[in-house]
């Protein structure tokens, strides 16, 4: 399961919430395993709902769109189709009896026999009242919510009082359970693998561009998802956002990577720097400070501090160790179903960590006439300080001899 329970009943219980209704994609799959379809291609008017009741054992309670009703059939045990809306049609055939296999009979019951409301506000009101929360107080997802959604539901359900749940989510979501961490790491791997493929096969003359698609290639190959593939040669690493274009890989290059992708709904986000031939040395120093100040993160950073706490022992970090005008905007953020997650590790941030927080370091910086350097982890911050790096690529700069 994705959904910390345990947590979830916690702040349910601390704020008097009855139920909660997930709506965005994110949140959603973290309720029922299901990657919306609807969400995903119609982000400015689909709907897919999943809410789940405080004290309930069961497992979340789906709305969908009768056309995409059949992901369920990907959904973790336990979650139920509570309410359908709009119009699809499935039919059965018409020349003799069929048996219907386990999973066909499934999607009928909740496809064909589920009568289905004409819209989502009337599903979803529909499924909360046969929970029983007609007169709840119902916590909305409104981050997800669809304009004139929450509207309607107020109208459907005069009794009911309804509050903004998106930072209730938020804060459940921060805690990550093993099966985040499983994911977590197994993109972090799909991601590690995919720069050892394209460093294995550098050589002079290869474009920005056409690094770009075999790491693609390779993230894919995997069963991931590339989601940000930043590669840049020497002097363009300043401008790290440009796509890669067709600059060729020269002897002497630095090679900047800032690269993610998603696996099984989980991000990774890694940043390494390869060096073609022997390092520059303003290279090399600033790299080592760099890693330094990342290692601080990973060595110091305990539950209980703040997130600008650990934001100002990464600067120091990196100052002390070679780069005495370092600066930055934010040294990491969480990371999990979404690559930017809370807390951002921002000066004066006090946000509190918490163990069993993924929290991905980093430690960046660009400079005119160098381009850019820049390492970059995720790890699971432990009690005690028994903190559990997700990478295994080496974080010392890599060289590669032409």
């Amino acid at each position: 399961m994705l959904l910390n329970r345990e947590r979830l009943d916690r702040a349910l219980a601390e704020n008097k919430v009855d139920a909660v209704v997930a709506a965005t994609f994110e949140n959603v799959r973290y309720f029922t395993g299901i990657g919306s379809v609807s969400l995903k291609i119609h982000p400015y008017f689909g709907n897919c709902y999943a809410f789940v009741t405080a004290g309930s054992t069961g497992g979340a309670k789906l709305v969908s769109s009768v056309g995409e009703v059949d992901q369920v059939l990907d959904s973790f045990d336990g979650v139920e189709v509570a309410a359908t809306f709009g119009t699809f049609y499935r039919e059965m055939r018409d020349d003799g009896p069929l048996r219907l296999t386990e999973a066909e009979a499934r999607l009928k019951a909740a496809s064909v026999e589920l009568a289905s409301s004409g819209a989502p506000a009337a599903a979803l009101a529909s499924a909360l009242k046969a929970a029983g929360l007609a007169r709840g107080h119902i916590g909305l997802d409104e981050d997800g919510m669809k304009p004139g959604i929450g509207e309607e539901l107020r109208r459907l359900l005069p009794e009911a009082r309804f509050s903004n749940a998106s930072d209730l989510l938020s804060w459940t979501r921060r805690v990550k359970t093993a099966e985040e961490v499983r994911r977590l790491r197994r993109a972090a791997a799909a991601t590690e693998q995919a720069i050892r493929a394209v460093v294995a096969v550098l050589e002079e003359g290869v474009t920005e561009r056409g690094m770009m698609l075999e790491f693609n290639r390779a993230i894919a190959s995997q069963g991931a998802i590339p989601q940000l593939t930043m590669i840049r040669f020497g002097r363009n690493g300043v401008g790290g956002q440009v796509l890669p274009d067709l600059t060729r890989l020269r002897k002497g290059d630095t090679i900047w990577f800032d690269v993610a992708c998603t696996r099984d709904g989980y991000w990774s986000d890694i940043a390494r720097n390869v060096s073609f031939g022997e390092p520059d040395l303003r290279v090399a120093t600033y790299y080592a400070a760099l890693k330094h100040g990342e290692d601080v993160a990973i060595e110091s950073a305990r539950p209980g501090m703040t997130a600008g706490a650990l934001f100002d022992l990464m600067v120091d970090g990196v100052r002390q160790a070679g780069i005495p005008h370092y600066r930055r905007h934010h040294v990491g953020h969480g990371i999990g179903a979404e690559i930017y997650e809370k807390p951002v590790l921002t000066p004066g941030n006090d946000l509190v960590l918490e163990a069993g927080m993924v929290l991905n370091v980093e430690t960046p910086y660009y400079e005119f006439g160098t381009g850019g350097i820049h390492v970059e982890d995720p790890f699971v911050l432990g009690d005690d300080g028994a903190n559990v790096l997700l990478t295994g690529l080496a974080r010392e700069l890599m060289v590669v001899e032409p």
